[in-house]
């Protein structure tokens, strides 16, 4: 079975090797590991706060909650963090994401 979010899947499926050029260059963005992984997916999880992308957002966020074990006090850290770039609409909807992803592990 395919774990890939849709986006990935189509593009793998339309132009494997556009996809493949992609892996690439993200291996290449963070090669040795030179910011652990953790840290990273919370960067890039402000990046999609700030940039009010809600699919990126509960895609990281759950990233970080399921892989990396961020707690609720360090996601709340990168949301009040990217609310300094993407304002209250950016952190309002980012704290609904992350509602509804707490409030669906705790379920």
């Amino acid at each position: 079975m395919n774990n890939k979010p849709y986006h990935w899947a189509l593009m793998d499926e339309i132009n494997p090797q556009l996809y493949e050029h992609f892996k690439n260059v993200m291996a290449q963005i963070n090669y040795d590991e030179v910011i652990p992984p953790k840290y990273r997916e919370m960067i890039v999880l402000g990046m999609a706060i700030a940039e009010r992308c809600a699919p990126a957002t509960r895609a990281h966020a759950t990233a970080c909650i399921e892989k990396y074990g961020v707690t609720k006090e360090e996601l709340f850290c990168v949301v009040a963090s990217a609310l300094t770039l993407g304002g209250v609409p950016a952190y309002r909807e980012a704290c609904a994401t992350m509602q509804d992803i707490l409030e669906g592990i705790n379920k």
